[in-house]
């Protein structure tokens, strides 16, 4: 494997403060409004020179300022699962890009400045997941790296057999990215929080009569689980989201009380 070069790009971001922000979109539960919201917010809270990317299947409805490319080709069998495809962004030769990169979920929301996230010293940033910490994945839903230099992953995804990737990584993309990769760097824990731990009660019961609250830290809130910033200002959880396996009763789309607040960020 060749050696990284991944400092001497993270050197030249820092010198001149430019920076790619992608994200992807395909399939049919999110529109084109995703992405013209996703594309203001980063602008709006930045003061580095962006160069913002969609990889999508389906470009219409999204804004002129938003540059769009094809969706990076990953072959996989579709019983692992459908996030697959992001590991197409480490491929060597992703959409003519180069240098320091930052991918972000559409359903995000962000609440604060993140130039932080482009100085982080590290070679692959990316959340430390909540659940079960001890075994060190990642959530990949903000991922920081330099464009071809995590390119090996995909061969690693390639040469591993599916029942491994089912049975050790519990068919999880971002599990198996966590363990891919040569060097993680998870970011602090307080840039980046899940909107159902900080803005929400723990108890059930309560959160039904309650209003969710802005988290007291965090410059980006990460949504999983049935729950989106859509349907959060909604006080409902989304039912085209996975929400667990199994039959579950949800007899009401309710969950908690509108967070209106949302929508002083989570807007083009």
């Amino acid at each position: 494997m060749p050696a990284s070069d991944w400092k001497s790009e993270f050197d030249s971001a820092q010198a001149n403060h430019k920076v790619n922000v992608v994200c992807m979109k395909w399939g049919d539960r999110y529109g084109p409004h995703w992405v013209n919201r996703l594309h203001a917010m980063v602008l709006r809270n930045t003061t580095w020179d962006i160069r913002f990317v969609c990889f999508t299947d389906d470009a219409e409805g999204i804004c002129p300022e938003v540059e769009c490319q094809p969706l990076p080709d990953v072959a996989f069998d579709k019983k692992l699962g459908k996030y697959w495809p992001k590991l197409g962004l480490m491929k060597k030769d992703l959409g003519g890009l180069k240098g320091l990169t930052l991918f972000l979920d559409l359903d995000v929301v962000i609440v604060d400045s993140i130039d932080d996230f482009f100085r982080l010293p590290g070679r692959f940033c990316i959340i430390k997941e909540w659940k079960d910490p001890h075994l060190g994945y990642g959530n990949s839903s903000i991922v920081r790296y330099v464009i071809g230099e995590e390119s090996y992953v995909l061969e690693k995804f390639y040469n591993t057999p599916a029942s491994v990737i089912v049975e050790d990584y519990d068919s999880k993309e971002q599990n198996f990215l966590t363990k891919a990769v040569e060097d993680v760097t998870f970011w602090p824990s307080d840039w980046v929080v899940p909107f159902s731990i900080a803005c929400l009660p723990r108890n059930r019961l309560i959160r039904f009569f309650s209003v969710p609250k802005k988290p007291d830290t965090g410059k980006i809130i990460v949504f999983y689980g049935s729950i989106t910033p859509d349907s959060a200002l909604k006080g409902e959880h989304q039912r085209n989201k996975r929400v667990g396996n199994g039959f579950q009763l949800r007899p009401t789309r309710r969950r908690f009380r509108p967070a209106h607040w949302i929508g002083d960020y989570w807007c083009e």
